[in-house]
């Protein structure tokens, strides 16, 4: 991977969890927003004719994912799929055949970041394809991954009640999950990437005390077993693909 593609894919990433973690009614000015940082992180290249491919993909991506917000149909499964699609054609954009790359001044002051901070061995470390890849994995797993389960909690029916015998979905727990799922996975995720897979199974076996016990019905129990496996299971692979593409 290139470091131009993960810079922006990560811009592109935070964007994404900024306004999927705000659920409910459509929010064009968010949306509108989150367009508007994407367009202006493309200023960070190089004219280049396929920057319009670039920024086509963007206004094309964005106007997909706040219709489809608005249909409200199979939202995490849509916004997933449409963020599949959306880092794809981004991979194609910014890879080696098209050129894309940074200006010049902004390459020169980051070979100059030294002379005007005291964490000169900070700074440039966190702008290398290495720290960039690792920001991509976690930003994935925290918050592409969330997508995911949820998509697959919306196709079982499986969310937390306010009550055994209601069929409201307890909104609170249900958004407290979502946190919860976040740190599990970048947890889990720095697990593997630093070799420690005891550690993965004191987060699985803390987190299974900590609910399993305060579980009172069937439906319940395989909100938490299967989102807990599944959530696992997705930030597992998130952290050997990267450990895999750099070279670890």
């Amino acid at each position: 991977m290139s470091l131009v593609f993960l810079v922006f894919t990560n811009l592109v990433l935070i964007t994404r969890l900024w306004c999927h973690v705000r659920e409910g009614e459509v929010n064009w000015r968010l949306w509108g927003t989150k367009m508007a940082i994407e367009m202006a992180g493309l200023a960070l290249f190089e004219w280049h004719s396929w920057l319009l491919a670039a920024a086509a993909t963007v206004l094309v991506m964005n106007v997909a994912g706040v219709l489809w917000e608005a249909l409200g149909w199979r939202r995490n499964a849509g916004h997933f799929a449409l963020g599949v699609i959306y880092l794809l054609a981004l991979s194609v954009w910014f890879s080696p055949a098209f050129g894309l790359r940074f200006w010049p001044v902004i390459d020169a002051a980051l070979a100059d970041i030294g002379r005007w901070t005291a964490f000169e061995a900070i700074f440039r470390s966190s702008f290398t394809i290495t720290a960039m890849l690792a920001l991509f994995g976690l930003l994935v797993a925290m918050s592409e991954m969330n997508l995911a389960v949820r998509a697959v909690f919306d196709l079982l029916n499986l969310k937390p009640r306010a009550a055994a015998d209601s069929e409201e979905v307890d909104v609170v727990a249900y958004d407290r999950g979502r946190v919860i799922g976040f740190l599990e996975r970048a947890l889990i995720y720095f697990f593997v990437l630093g070799g420690h897979y005891d550690a993965v199974g004191f987060v699985l076996v803390a987190k299974a005390f900590a609910h399993i016990r305060h579980v009172s019905d069937r439906a319940s129990l395989e909100y938490v077993l299967i989102g807990t496996l599944l959530s696992t299971s997705l930030a597992i692979a998130v952290g050997e693909l990267v450990k895999h593409l750099s070279g670890g």
